[in-house]
């Protein structure tokens, strides 16, 4: 018993400079922005920032937007990144060329991407001269709908290898046996994804869509880079918001917004931990 105790003391003795890590940094400050969103030129004015935030235009602009990014891209990044690891996953053994090569993207510098990015799409870049050479108008890639499908491409491209990666390891550790007996009783490929595969990798499913999710939410370098503060309206997301808040001194409505931001994450994340714990339960 003694032993334990000793054991359990030790523990909390390496614990405890991750523990007041996360206490100086993150417990601490989501706690001075939940008493900022409450107060309001040194009063307490309760709920009033929210109700603000809501009848504020910008605002609601990018929540349609942040809402839409999310539900369209993560879906998107998960599929495609779950089908080319089952493409891989065909193949006996996996070079270590390849895997590094769905790595690069991560590593690469987020200025380099952008760079290449605008020279690609923006007026006088590369797609616009062939589009101008062929008799067609040139058109603003940067100021038009295409600039949420110019974001989503990007947190794609950038976020599918390590997705890849994550699914395929979870796919070299299923058994065989599983799925020849599946084909021997003649269950298709389709099916037997979805009736064997997929529930066998929730596990690993859940932690790519973790990821995918807290990457969704880092996407607003990238964003902020290619079309500026105040971007067109179809990319205004509430990071843009909680930035352009920050620099015009408005820390009630900033803190609204990012308590608001934190309770749509941590929404999502309990939304597929339950389905999570829910799978494993009818297993």
């Amino acid at each position: 018993m003694k032993f334990e105790k000793k054991q359990t003391v030790w523990a909390y003795l390496f614990l405890l400079p991750s523990l007041i890590g996360i206490t100086v940094f993150y417990a601490v400050p989501y706690l001075m922005c939940i008493y900022n969103s409450l107060m309001s030129g040194g009063h307490f004015v309760g709920l009033d920032n929210y109700i603000a935030i809501f009848k504020n235009k910008a605002f609601l602009y990018a929540l349609k937007n942040t809402m839409i990014f999310t539900v369209v891209a993560i879906p998107l990044l998960m599929i495609i990144s779950f089908l080319i690891a089952q493409f891989l996953n065909s193949f006996e053994k996996i070079t270590s060329f390849f895997r590094s090569a769905y790595l690069m993207p991560i590593v690469i510098p987020a200025a380099s991407l952008i760079y290449i990015w605008q020279m690609l799409f923006n007026d006088y870049g590369v797609i616009n001269n062939i589009l101008n050479s062929l008799g067609f108008d040139t058109v603003h890639f940067f100021s038009s709908g295409f600039s949420m499908v110019m974001i989503i491409l990007i947190y794609i491209w950038k976020n599918c290898g390590f997705c890849v990666i994550l699914f395929t390891a979870g796919l070299a550790n299923l058994p065989k046996s599983v799925h020849e007996s599946a084909y021997l009783e003649g269950a298709s490929s389709f099916m037997t994804t979805v009736k064997i595969t997929l529930p066998l990798i929730t596990p690993t499913t859940f932690f790519v869509f973790l990821m995918a999710v807290i990457n969704s939410f880092r996407m607003f370098r990238e964003s902020f880079s290619l079309f500026g503060t105040y971007p067109n309206e179809n990319v205004y997301f509430l990071q843009n918001f909680i930035n352009n808040n920050y620099n015009n001194f408005n820390y009630s409505q900033l803190s609204s917004s990012a308590i608001v931001m934190s309770i749509i994450f941590i929404g999502i994340m309990l939304a597929f931990f339950m389905y999570e714990r829910k799978s494993d339960y009818l297993e």
